[in-house]
């Protein structure tokens, strides 16, 4: 599959795309590309393009389109997680949502929660967390970068959701199993994922508060920062996202 970037709008007009910055630069010395070689490029207006490279340097890359379409690669359930900030290795956590098919990432803390950030470390996480992100977006072959939030309080989370979410609360005793619920692909869907301790006393009156289901996932327990990818997939399993292949681009 060619090399996928997300673009701003503007770099995509009248069939020539224009790229440069850190971006031109990944491209012509990390990847080693040259003129003749293609690409997808998927702008902010949810735009895909095929793209073939005319110029490369270190400093501006300039193709053409071959083709152009609405981006592909987004699933139609649309699944915010609402994350527990895990003990380690939060950037795996994000990186594995994201490749799984999160719309969106809400980190909490909770109860249990180890890893509780200050203030003046918070933006530079989640700028980290972002970077992640669009990388993992391009790397998967998705339609748009999904947004990481800021962390917050489990209950500031829940109240931020759109409106009609419908919840669904990971818990050890939950009932019934995540791969038996049905799943109405045009509803959106806010998915928590606890601690490694799982969710609280207090957590879990914020989650019934928010009208959440509570669910369990097997007989076995991973790790929090893979459970949320694992559910997801069986969310967009369930929702018959994973019943087509990839999208191949369109004859050019």
């Amino acid at each position: 599959m060619p090399e996928r970037f997300f673009l701003g709008a503007d770099a995509v007009k009248d069939g020539a795309v224009i790229i440069d910055g850190p971006l031109a630069h990944h491209i012509a010395r990390s990847l080693r590309m040259h003129a003749g070689d293609s690409i997808v490029v998927v702008d902010d207006r949810g735009g895909e393009h095929g793209v073939r490279l005319r110029r490369v340097s270190g400093e501006r890359v300039e193709g053409d389109t071959s083709w152009s379409r609405a981006a592909t690669g987004e699933p139609r359930l649309r699944i915010t997680v609402v994350q527990a900030l895990p003990r380690e290795r939060m950037d795996d956590c994000v990186d594995v949502l994201v490749e799984s098919g999160a719309a969106e990432v809400r980190p909490v803390t909770t109860e249990r929660v180890v890893s509780r950030p200050s203030g003046d470390r918070i933006k530079d996480r989640v700028q980290r967390w972002q970077a992640i992100a669009a990388e993992s977006a391009q790397l998967a072959g998705r339609g748009m970068i999904p947004r990481v939030h800021a962390p917050v309080a489990l209950a500031d989370a829940l109240g931020a959701l759109t409106p009609g979410s419908r919840v669904l609360a990971c818990t050890f005793d939950g009932h019934p199993a995540l791969a038996e619920v049905d799943v109405d692909a045009g509803r959106p869907l806010a998915l928590c994922i606890g601690p490694e301790g799982g969710f609280g006393a207090r957590d879990l009156d914020a989650l019934r508060g928010a009208d959440a289901e509570l669910v369990h996932m097997g007989a076995r327990v991973l790790r929090t920062r893979y459970a949320g990818g694992v559910a997801c997939a069986i969310l967009l399993a369930r929702s018959g996202d994973l019943v087509e292949p990839i999208s191949p681009p369109p004859l050019s």
